[in-house]
């Protein structure tokens, strides 16, 4: 017995070990709330694409029930990708960006996501457990987003795959660290599943904010 526990030991560690390579430059996946269908993820290394897919019954409100691959990071950030939705379903499915305080279904957040109907939204909760505000822009389903939060400032960023970004609006939302950083998708219907696929995804963290400088009389 002795001699198979080290290796069960290795053999755990090897587990681990790939878990997190097939994520790429994420660390974690796992589903949000209590979606009936339970989401998975697949990285694809040679195209460098992340395929998510999602249950849930919604994104929103005062709960979220969706999938979601993460980094935890400390500190400012911003998250870019090119995301396509691949599969049918409710026209409020989503497929976005997301730093989340928690990964418990009422944490505080914000995303920038695209909608199956191809509506944008900017959305973010500011306390535990509370409504969810969003902001719609007309702009018709992006094929590439940023979400970047500077301190309090959290701006959402969308254009065309090989285009310029440009900003489309921002929210403020009181600072957390560390925070979970990533790709979430949600098929806006419990009883469905929703796959979007990601690719050129990049997570910057960014360095702190110098300090204002005090000016001499």
């Amino acid at each position: 017995m002795k001699r198979i526990a080290p290796l069960i030991l290795g053999l755990s560690c090897l587990a681990a070990a790939q878990t997190t390579a097939n994520l790429g430059i994420f660390e974690g996946a796992s589903d949000v709330g209590t979606p009936s269908h339970k989401g998975s993820v697949v990285y694809d290394t040679a195209r460098k694409e992340y395929r998510v897919t999602g249950g849930g019954n919604n994104m929103w409100g005062a709960r979220d029930d969706f999938f979601f691959v993460w980094r935890k990071v400390t500190g400012d950030v911003v998250i870019t990708a090119n995301l396509k939705i691949v599969t049918d379903g409710a026209p409020h499915r989503k497929a976005g960006l997301i730093i989340r305080q928690g990964l418990e279904p009422g944490s505080v957040y914000s995303d920038a996501v695209v909608h199956g109907s191809g509506l944008t939204g900017l959305q973010w909760r500011e306390k535990p457990d509370e409504v969810t505000r969003t902001v719609h822009f007309p702009v018709d389903g992006p094929t590439r987003l940023r979400l970047e939060r500077r301190r309090n400032v959290v701006t959402l960023y969308a254009g065309k795959e090989g285009g310029a970004l440009a900003e489309m609006g921002s929210t403020e939302l009181a600072p957390f660290s560390p925070m979970y950083a990533g790709l979430g998708v949600c098929a806006h219907d419990d009883k469905a599943e929703t796959t979007a696929v990601f690719s050129d995804v990049t997570v910057e963290v960014l360095p702190p904010a110098a300090a204002p400088t005090s000016k001499k009389k």
